[in-house]
């Protein structure tokens, strides 16, 4: 039975054959695809964090206008007491202290209805 031998060159080490060449080939053909993988994936999450983050905006923009809107009626009623419009701003205070506080004036008697009707 002969031996096999290596191909060795003039400094006595073993010649690279094909095949260590596909090995390398084919180790940075995988990192490649793991890269470009990683790369997809972490685009596809990052646009799902700035789709929700535009959702939230677009709440908070919803929000402000709304803010702005009663901003505005506090405004106007602030400028009517400053007119000296006193009667109009008693009237604002109590409507709202009333519908929606449920506050009532001392003295006055307040009836309960118990049939629900």
């Amino acid at each position: 039975m002969a031996k096999k031998h290596s191909i060795k060159d003039k400094s006595n080490k073993p010649v690279k054959t094909q095949k260590s060449g596909k090995k390398v080939f084919w180790l940075i053909y995988v990192a490649a695809v793991a890269v470009v993988l990683y790369i997809a994936v972490y685009v596809v999450d990052q646009h799902q964090k700035i789709q929700v983050s535009k959702d939230q905006l677009s709440e908070l923009n919803n929000s402000i206008s709304l803010q702005k809107i009663r901003l505005n009626e506090l405004k106007s009623v602030a400028d009517a007491a400053e007119k000296n419009d006193y009667d109009s701003f008693a009237g604002y205070i109590e409507r709202i202290a009333r519908e929606q506080m449920d506050y009532v004036k001392s003295g006055e008697v307040v009836y309960i209805n118990i049939a629900g009707d």
